[in-house]
């Protein structure tokens, strides 16, 4: 848009060019002409038509085959994401790729090469204005972020399987689907993208939307639908291990708490830009740990475990976290978030607002829509607080600051050791207490006519309900101004400080300040009987324990412990035979009591005076006497929508 523009500038030119010869003034029509040819060429929108081929799933490789027409350029680049949206960590999809190939209209070879790690670059000179690229993904990972294809179902995330060809992430893409010929007639194709579970080809109308639209494809997943407000809300559960009748029964049990959860989340923001949603849900014992993954109009949760109450509790909470990112993060967005920069981390300090906040806001609607009741949800924020005051990092690093480097620790691989536990806090963690804080804050200031609620709309109505300023989605990014900026008028007070003290710094936290405003109080207090504290986290070991991090300051910090020392017994009693905790538990605090430390193979004997120990128990409660206005402050907080 730029060069068009300057096409058109400075009519001042203009208005004296009228002296000047008229052979003189065609030929700056000339050039300015052929300017515009130039730039209208490098704009050029690309056919772009993306096979997606799943032939043989006991290989885990689905073949991709991008075909590209009307192309104008001597060469091409595709390029393969380093990370995608979501996962703030550089997974570098690339090392899956196999068998890169091109081929030009008529079929013949065309030579390429990789410029870096992820790029493919393409000579088009002798394409015939169209080519052919296909190469071999690797996938057998079921994550939010990569993808998995296996005798049982292919589970596609598009920033680990489709390149896109530089300069044209903007260009609309025709996607076609070939399921493994073995699954039959009755493979059904779930996504975002149609709510017909028959249909094999879709429309994008970019690269970005492309793989912001996950595919699970299977022949036994369980689905379901319900409505709410004009839209129509998909469940889909891929289960492993459990029957037919159990998986269906559990899909059920979670369609009628997702209908609870989405109606309190649709009651409170305004209605999204779509016409269905899909949650795609994989529960499975086969994995270590599990996952949730928001996208513009459907989730991706992945849970560890089998259908259960367990797992349907879990479920739901995730559910609730990534159902209000279709408001907070997918379209109310920080700067950076949309259009995004595959080849590199796109760094944002506002995670605390984008991720925290909501995990706050999955707690309230958890709250309003009754699956959770008033003790379920203080004791889920009492657990947040226990979470985050037992973190060593939090007197280091701020909620911008753990933003802003959450492409060190979020999921990312790490190929040294840190000392992350010792200097790091989540934005998660601290995020969801800043909402808590913000909303009681907004409350108390406004006498209850206000709430984060009406900060979340504000926000919302200010940078997406807007003209566009990409080709990306409505509206535009946010920055951390941009939300002072917010509270402030919302609220009509000035947060400034707040922001100053415990956003952009790291100062105690005003808890007991905070919840005295709705008659509330954290108690924090030592589970009895509870032995006194070694301040160090620790593992089983064959001959004892073994030390993972030396917490700083503590008991095990003063003796000279060290992060990979194994204890092998305290005063002559073996720890590979007993807990550390029940032998300490005989000693009081204060005690200095010998170890015995092996450290690179060698033992010694070291004396630790040990630490009171560590409180544990977190709780708010009610305060005695309080006052009828903040009873009235805190039921309004607290309340459910059936006692509306």
């Amino acid at each position: 848009m730029t060069r068009f523009g300057n096409g058109f500038q400075q009519p001042a030119r203009v208005s004296r060019a009228k002296w000047l010869p008229q052979s003189f003034l065609l030929a700056v029509v000339f050039l300015t002409v052929a300017r515009l040819a130039v730039t209208a060429s490098e704009r050029s929108t690309l056919g772009l038509e993306y096979h997606l081929r799943l032939l043989r799933p006991s290989t885990h490789l689905i073949q991709v085959e991008i075909r590209v027409e009307d192309i104008r350029q001597p060469s091409l680049d595709f390029v393969m994401p380093a990370w995608a949206p979501g996962r703030y960590a550089i997974y570098n999809f690339a090392k899956n790729v196999q068998q890169f190939e091109a081929a030009g209209a008529q079929g013949q070879p065309l030579p390429w090469t990789n410029t870096d790690k992820q790029t493919w670059k393409v000579d088009a000179q002798n394409a015939g204005g169209a080519l052919t690229v296909r190469y071999f993904v690797f996938a057998d990972d079921l994550t939010g972020s990569f993808a998995q294809f296996d005798p049982l179902h292919a589970n596609i995330n598009g920033g680990a399987v489709y390149m896109y060809v530089a300069g044209h992430k903007r260009d609309p893409i025709t996607l076609m689907v070939e399921t493994p010929a073995a699954w039959g007639q009755g493979t059904k194709v779930f996504s975002g993208f149609s709510l017909s579970t028959s249909q094999r080809a879709f429309h994008a109308p970019n690269y970005d939307r492309l793989i912001d639209t996950p595919m699970e494809i299977s022949t036994h997943d369980e689905a379901t639908e319900f409505n709410d407000h004009g839209k129509v809300f998909r469940v889909v559960v891929h289960a492993y291990g459990d029957g037919t009748e159990s998986a269906s029964q559990w899909t059920k049990e979670l369609a009628d708490g997702l209908r609870k959860i989405v109606h309190s989340e649709m009651s409170m923001m305004p209605a999204p830009d779509f016409q269905a949603y899909t949650f795609l849900f994989h529960v499975t014992p086969f994995i270590t740990q599990g996952d949730g993954m928001e996208h513009l109009n459907s989730t991706e949760i992945i849970l560890r475990g089998e259908t259960g109450s367990e797992t349907l509790s879990q479920a739901l909470e995730v559910a609730a976290h990534e159902f209000f990112h279709l408001w907070n993060v997918k379209r109310l967005r920080p700067v950076g978030l949309g259009p995004f920069d595959y080849t590199h981390e796109v760094y944002t300090r506002s995670l605390w607002f984008a991720e925290g906040v909501t995990q706050y806001y999955s707690y309230v609607h958890l709250l309003r829509s009754g699956v959770w009741s008033r003790e379920d949800f203080l004791d889920r924020l009492a657990g947040e607080i226990r979470e985050y005051q037992r973190e060593p990092g939090r007197a280091m690093m701020s909620a911008e600051s753990s933003s802003f480097h959450a492409w060190f620790y979020d999921r990312a691989p790490q190929m040294q050791q840190t000392n992350f536990v010792n200097s790091t806090i989540s934005y998660y963690n601290k995020g969801a207490i800043l909402g808590m804080l913000m909303d009681l804050e907004i409350r108390a200031q406004t006498e209850g006519r206000k709430s984060l609620d009406d900060v979340m709309r504000a926000m919302f109505n200010r940078f997406y309900d807007a003209p566009a300023v990409t080709y990306y989605l409505p509206g535009r990014g946010y920055t951390e101004d941009d939300i002072l900026k917010a509270l402030n008028s919302v609220t009509g007070s000035d947060f400034t400080d707040f922001f100053r003290r415990y956003i952009q710094g790291t100062v105690p936290l005003p808890y007991d300040q905070a919840l005295a405003t709705v008659g509330l109080r954290l108690n924090v207090s030592t589970d009895p009987g509870a032995p006194p504290s070694l301040g160090a986290l620790t593992r089983p070991a064959d001959t004892g324990v073994q030390i993972l991090a030396v917490r700083p300051g503590g008991a095990a910090d003063r003796a000279g412990l060290s992060r990979g020392d194994i204890l092998i017994s305290v005063d002559n009693l073996s720890l590979a035979t007993q807990p550390l905790g029940e032998r300490l538990r005989m000693y009081p605090p204060g005690a200095s009591v010998p170890f015995v430390v092996e450290r690179y193979g060698e033992r010694q004997r070291i004396f630790v005076k040990l630490d009171p120990p560590t409180p544990d128990r977190y709780t708010i409660t009610e305060i005695p006497n309080a006052t009828p206005r903040q009873i009235q402050l805190r039921d309004e907080w607290l309340r459910q929508a059936s006692e509306k």
